[in-house]
């Protein structure tokens, strides 16, 4: 079984040999944007959620006593 890193590393490498592929075998222009832009927005996507901070926390939530 993999780690995670494993895991990560592998997805990796499918992503850019199937990048690669579709690079040096010059073909169609929609499916260079494909190749490349789908990986960019799963990336952008799970960037942003995890660095945007969904909610906060108050130090005195409700029912807290002081």
């Amino acid at each position: 079984m993999l780690s995670l890193t494993g895991r990560v590393l592998v997805m990796a490498g499918v992503i850019v040999g199937v990048q690669w592929v579709v690079i040096t075998h010059r073909g169609d222009i929609v499916l260079l944007l494909v190749v490349l832009g789908l990986p960019a927005l799963f990336a952008a996507y799970t960037l942003t959620r995890a660095l945007t901070i969904t909610s906060y926390d108050s130090p005195h939530s409700k029912g807290d006593r002081r």
